[in-house]
């Protein structure tokens, strides 16, 4: 489970700011917390925020650190890493962008991760696990200083060293030099954290699990989810072939939804079906096309096999703006399937940034669990920060607060003529 992630000098962040997963003492919602060992993380967190005040920056944040790591063994000497410095100050424009992750692996022990780059290369990496109450290094490694490496694993991680270039993460290479002890951490930075910023890369996963789903295990799942939530589908079928010619990647044509699979393009039908009940009791069933669906019921759609995934595997999920075409109603149902332990047995975490402000309540949240991005008008830094920051009454209508402009993070429109 994820602990914390922090960034600094990253697009509109210039400076450091903290997303912690780490539980307050305060005891409200206990439902709302999930146990590795003797850890503790809260299952799930909002992120409120004006248009343009610094919300997707730090989703990016996130995914372009994780896309480095699972990456950087694929990557060639000369290709540049795609960190984006904040640039709206000359200084700031010359210094790295620095990632951080906290989190519990499978070992059940706590790592620290954190790298340092610019565009060139890495100019810091370390990794620290929690055998105790202290961490332990396992290396540490700062350009222009001599790399720290733990002394029983010091031969693997010099030989490793050797092979690595100024633009790949050690972390990676030592992994696949077979360094035992990276393996762990870098599993879970590969494998147990999801991000998805927009619609198009969110499908194209599910749609390949749809079509490799021979067991038929995504598309039941689909269905008892849908069902539950109120949207009348009694059945879905997807049927699969390949194409020959080479098709470039689109989402939607007409009534067919492409994907890419391992260099290979398939045509995936996909039909929904509605029972219908006439006055005289009688039940007939009718085929829609994808397309025809609304919006919101394709999002859910989508959004199923990534939740199938979460919840079996103990994964932490990351979506930008989940309330993009869906009703408020589903949005709630959503984040609520995080706080139910009859169904999130694995204690799986889910991040949103959202606009949705009927489920921005205390009777749902805990304070440690609602975030607000700011960005700074005059000199365009996002600042990011909890409502536990917040003196809060627990009885305090939190969302008209937000909506009156209590905590910050909103737009403030001025008046006047436009043109």
């Amino acid at each position: 489970m994820l602990i914390q992630f922090t960034v600094e000098n990253f697009s509109s962040i210039r400076d450091k700011v903290y997303l912690s997963l780490e539980p307050s003492r305060t005891k409200e919602h206990s439902e709302n917390i999930i146990k590795k060992g003797k850890y503790k993380a809260v299952n799930s967190i909002a992120i409120y925020g004006a248009n343009a005040s610094g919300k997707s920056s730090l989703f990016k944040a996130i995914t372009i650190s994780l896309i480095m790591i699972r990456n950087s063994n694929n990557i060639q000497v000369t290709d540049s890493l795609p960190v984006i410095p904040f640039k709206l100050d000359y200084e700031s424009r010359k210094k790295p962008s620095s990632f951080e992750f906290t989190f519990i692996a499978k070992d059940g022990k706590k790592y620290i991760y954190g790298f340092s780059a610019t565009t060139e290369k890495i100019v810091e990496e370390y990794l620290y696990r929690y055998n105790s109450s202290k961490p332990t290094l396992l290396f540490d490694i700062t350009e222009n200083e001599d790399p720290k490496f733990n002394r029983t694993y010091k031969t693997k991680f010099e030989a490793a060293y050797q092979m690595n270039t100024p633009n790949k993460l050690f972390l990676s290479t030592a992994t696949a030099w077979n360094v035992e002890c990276t393996k762990i951490p870098f599993e879970w930075l590969a494998r147990s954290i999801d991000t998805f910023t927009d619609v198009t890369s969110l499908s194209g996963v599910s749609l390949e699990k749809y079509r490799t789903d021979t067991n038929h295990e995504y598309i039941d799942f689909t269905k008892k989810l849908l069902q539950q939530a109120d949207i009348n589908i009694s059945n879905i079928e997807i049927k699969s072939k390949e194409v020959v010619e080479n098709l470039p990647f689109q989402l939607i044509v007409q009534d067919r939804v492409i994907t890419p699979s391992e260099g290979k393009h398939y045509n995936l039908e996909i039909t929904t079906s509605h029972t219908v009940t006439d006055d005289d009791g009688k039940k007939t069933e009718f085929p829609l096309d994808f397309q025809e669906e609304s919006l919101g019921t394709q999002l859910l759609f989508f959004y199923a096999p990534l939740l199938k995934d979460s919840f079996e595997n103990g994964k932490t999920l990351i979506l930008d703006e989940i309330d993009k075409s869906m009703h408020p109603s589903l949005v709630k149902f959503i984040m609520n399937l995080f706080r139910d332990p009859d169904i999130n047995k694995s204690g799986s975490q889910l991040i949103v940034t959202t606009h949705e402000t009927s489920i921005l309540s205390l009777n749902m949240f805990r304070r440690d669990q609602i975030y607000f991005t700011e960005k700074d008008s005059k000199n365009g830094v996002t600042d990011l920060y909890s409502l536990d920051e917040f003196s809060v009454r627990k009885t305090e209508n939190i969302e008209k607060g937000y909506l009156m402009g209590r905590y910050g993070a909103i737009p403030f429109m001025k008046t006047g003529e436009v043109l």
